[in-house]
């Protein structure tokens, strides 16, 4: 990536006001110390997404085709999807578009991702930008601009040159196409400082939605703490921040989260501790996304991605000198089907975590109430009652003892009370 000096002194004027904007952080979240960490949101559930993105063939994994693609969303129920176009492949964009008219009847949120070319030349992202929002209107209404703007490997380098991108995204939809929304900010990880800067600036500019990357996977399990925040806290602190800030509609988005694969080097996006096996991945993902339902303030949540050898719910690798042509689901596929089985549509009824590490969720869905139980902590046994049907995350029964009592670890188990037998 080649930038000029005039572009690096931008750099560090933004650095000195994304300082400026942490110590301001204490100030900021004053908010916060008078809400409820939890707010049951009566809504119907409709947060639950996927990111799916064209694949590109390499000798050691296979490219999915469109059709299959296509059918494992639709097996999977999820109705949000969050797909990707990259300005670095703009000469491409047809592919992209045909691609996205696949999934036109989902809620379509698409991500473009900038590249140091169409920051460098002022003109070419007016005409890349208004490229992509015509050949899609009226299919996608909700756009990110741009990805991880906090990373100067990903092009920026400076939130002011983000911003200064973000607002010609936003003068053409305002002259061309009022009704696209425009998520802004799209800061990867937890970090305060470049959060705050996102949000409380002087540039005129306006999100209609909060987008942010909301990783914990440094941290292993979602409720374990950095910096003291938890995921729930995280969110908080998040809703909070944007809800003081006069830049966004009130709405936040997380566009992704996953947790790196061991074992899948080259293709795991993070290396070391934070790199866990496939039966954490299937806890971690339904733990993250029942304690973002308990939060109550997350619009959408997306899960990076479907197919991926090194983190996704799929795998696509090719492990055989044959080179067979094949694809294996992982185990985390098969529970976020069961979470969308049972939370899509749901409503929230009660949420309770106890300082042992106890965590109950409660929800009604179409069928009658289900309970998510798990323990960040210690084990425990659990009386259930004899009316109750009990299965794991990915829908295997399970058989509580002679005294009808369960065990509750960090495996996700659901209580079912429905109106009649579980399919």
């Amino acid at each position: 990536m080649i930038v000029d000096c005039a572009a690096s002194r931008q750099g560090v004027i933004s650095t000195v006001k994304t300082c400026i904007a942490g110590f301001l952080l204490p100030l900021l979240s004053i908010p916060l110390l008078y809400k409820k960490r939890c707010s049951i949101n009566t809504a119907s559930i409709n947060s639950i997404g996927l990111g799916v993105n064209i694949e590109s063939a390499l000798d050691e994994k296979y490219s999915v085709p469109i059709a299959q693609l296509v059918a494992m969303v639709e097996e999977l129920g999820v109705e949000r999807l969050l797909i990707r176009i990259p300005l670095a492949d703009i000469q491409n964009i047809a592919q992209y578009i045909e691609f996205i008219q696949h999934f036109r009847a989902k809620k379509l949120l698409v991500t473009i991702l900038q590249d140091r070319r169409h920051i460098n030349n002022p003109a070419l992202p007016r005409q890349s930008l208004y490229t992509i929002f015509n050949a899609l209107d009226g299919v996608v209404q909700h756009y990110q601009i741009a990805n991880a703007v906090n990373r100067r490997k990903w092009a920026f380098i400076s939130f002011d040159e983000y911003l200064d991108f973000f607002a010609v995204a936003q003068q053409i939809k305002q002259t061309h196409f009022p009704d696209i929304k425009l998520l802004g900010a799209s800061i990867i990880d937890f970090e305060l400082p470049d959060f705050a800067r996102a949000l409380f600036h002087l540039k005129p500019v306006q999100y209609d939605g909060v987008a942010s990357l909301l990783y914990v996977d440094r941290r292993g399990a979602p409720e374990n703490k950095q910096f003291g925040f938890d995921l729930i806290s995280k969110i908080n602190l998040f809703h909070s921040l944007m809800t003081t800030s006069k830049k966004s509609k009130h709405e936040l988005w997380i566009t992704e989260t996953n947790w790196p694969l061991s074992g899948t080097e080259p293709f795991a996006p993070a290396l070391g501790h934070c790199m866990v096996n496939e039966e954490d991945q299937a806890r971690y993902l339904v733990r993250y996304y029942l304690l973002m339902f308990a939060s109550g303030k997350v619009t959408a949540c997306f899960w990076h991605q479907l197919v991926a050898p090194g983190y996704g719910l799929v795998d696509n690798r090719i492990t055989d000198q044959e080179k067979h042509i094949y694809i294996r689901k992982r185990k985390a596929y098969y529970s976020f089907k069961l979470l969308i089985e049972l939370f899509q549509h749901a409503h929230i009824t009660h949420f309770e975590e106890r300082k042992d590490g106890l965590h109950r969720l409660m929800a009604t869905n179409e069928q009658g109430d289900v309970m998510a139980v798990w323990s960040s902590n210690q084990n425990f046994d659990m009386t259930v009652d004899t009316n109750t049907t009990i299965i794991d995350i990915i829908g295997n029964t399970i058989k509580p003892d002679k005294n009808h009592a369960i065990t509750v670890s960090g495996d996700v188990n659901y209580i079912l009370s429905y109106h009649r037998c579980r399919d």
